[in-house]
């Protein structure tokens, strides 16, 4: 390890006891297609570039910083429904990948990660990709150190109108606690820091609309096949130069 990359960890590793240190991060993985395409490449190759190792390293990077969940993106319901059949195919096969990574590979289980996939991914995916999904939450389950979710045909506005219905189906009051018992991503804690990629300052489709409301936000011009594990921390640290004030 060289002089600057030494002096590199040791301005931007977070320190994992810090209160200042993000407990759940999320990512908006944006840039895959674009990516490929400055490359000359098709566009779902991004995708085979974006989801899998890929992924899980920078998972290891949140986890080694101290974050507790992690929470990533991995594609839209509009992605899996309304794309080129050939594009869909091939994310199927991005999201297979990722699976039998996570089945075979000891860290996860040393490390205690337990895995989980929120969305709709079920009623849209092929069905060899839902068996191995499942297969890989099932084999992580009892891992409880720390929370890796992919969000697979998830939408955000999706979710809180299925929470609505599922309120009235109910016949439930609307409260604060009623409603996040109701979303797809209620088991999940509230979101410290949003990251996306890709250039693009906002956010989409109401991406966890509810878990989000007090997350601070932090924008990257790198298209995410280029995002690596010192963006990452770049991102941690300047999060943890931030006063949050939770609306007040």
């Amino acid at each position: 390890m060289s002089i600057a990359q030494r002096a590199f960890i040791f301005i931007y590793m977070p320190d994992k006891n810090s209160k200042k240190t993000p407990y759940h991060i999320a990512i908006i993985p944006d840039g895959n297609r674009r990516w490929a395409r400055k490359r000359g490449l098709k566009s779902w190759e991004g995708h085979l570039r974006g989801i899998g190792a890929f992924a899980k390293n920078i998972a290891w990077t949140a986890f080694d910083s101290g974050a507790r969940y992690l929470t990533i993106w991995g594609g839209s319901y509009d992605n899996l429904t309304k794309r080129s059949r050939i594009e869909i195919r091939m994310l199927n096969e991005a999201y297979r990948r990722f699976a039998k990574d996570i089945l075979e590979d000891e860290e996860i289980r040393n490390r205690g990660i337990r895995v989980s996939f929120i969305g709709e991914w079920r009623d849209v995916l092929e069905g060899r990709t839902i068996e191995i999904l499942d297969k890989a939450e099932r084999a992580t389950r009892g891992n409880k150190n720390n929370f890796l979710t992919i969000l697979i045909a998830y939408n955000g506005d999706r979710e809180m109108l299925e929470a609505i219905n599922r309120l009235i189906r109910g016949d439930l009051g609307a409260t604060a606690k009623s409603v996040m018992a109701s979303l797809w991503t209620g088991n999940l804690p509230p979101v410290d820091l949003v990251i996306r990629t890709g250039g693009e300052y906002r956010l989409s489709a109401g991406f966890m609309m509810w878990n989000i409301q007090y997350a601070e936000l932090y924008f990257s011009p790198k298209m995410w096949p280029d995002f690596n594990k010192r963006d990452l921390l770049k991102a941690i640290h300047t999060y943890s130069a931030r006063e949050r004030r939770f609306g007040k």
